[in-house]
C-alpha cells in the first residue's frame, strides 16, 4: 500500500508542473502527453496496478460445444503472459486469446473479460508473439486488421495469420455438430511492405534478388515449402536476412 502510494505522488508530482506548460503551446502538449504516458508505465510496473485492462465487456463465450478443434489458441486455459495495453506492458496476466473472434481474454475476480481490441497493442502466449496490425480497408497485402503471429524477426519479418471459422453439420441423431476449420496464412514483411507468401513460387519471387541462392539453400537443408510452411519461411527468411547485411 505504501508503495503505491509512493508511486501516485511520484506521479502527480511530476505531472504537475507540466499541465501548466502544457496550455501554453502545442510543443507542451505533446511533452506532456509523452511524459503522462511513460510516468503512467512506471507507476503501473511499481504498483503492479492491472486495474487499467479491466475496462472491456464480459466475455459469454459460445452456448454450444465443438465436435472438433477449439476456438482459442492452443488451449482454453488461461496463462500467465505479457500484455501490451494502451502502450504499457503488463506483466503476469492472466490471457486467453479466442481466434475464432479474434479477441483477447483475462480474468477479473472470476469473471472472463474481453480487452478492448483497439487499446492492445501486442501480448505473448506460451512464448508465441502476436501483434496488432491496422489494415487499410483497400489494402489487400494481408487478412484485414486483427492479431498475427511473429514467426521472425530480423532485418525482415515473417508472420502467421490463423483464421478459425465453424463448420456445421446436420446429424440425425445428435442434430447440428460443429467443428472447427483452421487456416493458416504467412506474410514477409519488407520495409514497410507486406507479401503474402503461399506457395514455394511466391517465396522465391519475394527473395528474387537472391533466387538462386536461396534455390541452393533449399536443396542443401532439404527444406519443403509445401510440408512445413512456417519452418521453411523462418529459415529462408533469416537467411535472405544475412546475404543482405
Amino acid at each position: 500500500m505504501i508503495d503505491r502510494l509512493c508511486a501516485f505522488y511520484l506521479l502527480t508530482a511530476f505531472l504537475s508542473p507540466l499541465t501548466v506548460s502544457a496550455q501554453s503551446a502545442a510543443e507542451d502538449s505533446i511533452l506532456y502527453r509523452s511524459a503522462f504516458s511513460h510516468t503512467l508505465a512506471v507507476y503501473y510496473q511499481q504498483t503492479g496496478d492491472q486495474s487499467a485492462i479491466f475496462n472491456g465487456r464480459l466475455y459469454t463465450g459460445y452456448g454450444f460445444t465443438f465436435k472438433e478443434g477449439i476456438p482459442y489458441f492452443l488451449s482454453g486455459e488461461f496463462r500467465q503472459e505479457s500484455l501490451v495495453y494502451d502502450g504499457i506492458k503488463f506483466d503476469d496476466v492472466p490471457l486467453l486469446f479466442d481466434n475464432l473472434l479474434e479477441v483477447v481474454i483475462t480474468k477479473d475476480q472470476g469473471y472472463w473479460v474481453q480487452l478492448v481490441n483497439e487499446r492492445v497493442g501486442a501480448f505473448t502466449i506460451a512464448n508465441h508473439h502476436f501483434i496488432r496490425i491496422v489494415v487499410d480497408s483497400l489494402d489487400r497485402s494481408l487478412s484485414g486488421t486483427g492479431y498475427y503471429e511473429v514467426l521472425y524477426q530480423g532485418h525482415s519479418t515473417v508472420l502467421k495469420k490463423s483464421i478459425k471459422k465453424i463448420r456445421e453439420e446436420l446429424s440425425s441423431a445428435e442434430g447440428i455438430l460443429r467443428s472447427i476449420d483452421q487456416t493458416d496464412r504467412f506474410y514477409v514483411k519488407m520495409g514497410n511492405a507486406y507479401f503474402p507468401v503461399r506457395t514455394k513460387k511466391e517465396m522465391l519471387v519475394t527473395f528474387s534478388d537472391h533466387r538462386k541462392e536461396i534455390q541452393q539453400f533449399l536443396r542443401k537443408n532439404k527444406l519443403k515449402f509445401r510440408k512445413d510452411k512456417g519452418n521453411t519461411l523462418n529459415r529462408v527468411t533469416a537467411y535472405y536476412d544475412q546475404l543482405t547485411e
